[in-house]
């Protein structure tokens, strides 16, 4: 299994954890989804994967960042279908 990723959003909180969400995609399957990949100071880091359903049921920056991504596919110039 091939996947590739394009983060969108990254988050440091004041203790010195970090946290950074990925648009991946598996290039088998074509399965798309969001991974959220967390460094923390203490104990390490961790990795969860979970889908766009799930990610943007959710409000907030994270998301937001990632429907701009979207959005940015579309150019603004690209020809209008009726």
């Amino acid at each position: 299994m091939t996947v590739v990723k394009r983060q969108f959003y990254k988050n440091h909180k004041s203790n010195g954890d970090e946290y950074m969400f990925h648009l991946a995609r598996d290039t088998e399957s074509g399965e798309v989804y969001v991974i959220r990949q967390a460094d923390y100071v203490v104990d390490g880091g961790s990795e969860k994967s979970m889908t766009l359903y799930e990610f943007l049921a959710g409000g907030g920056n994270r998301q937001n960042a990632l429907l701009q991504l979207i959005g940015s596919l579309v150019p603004e110039a690209a020809q209008q279908q009726h």
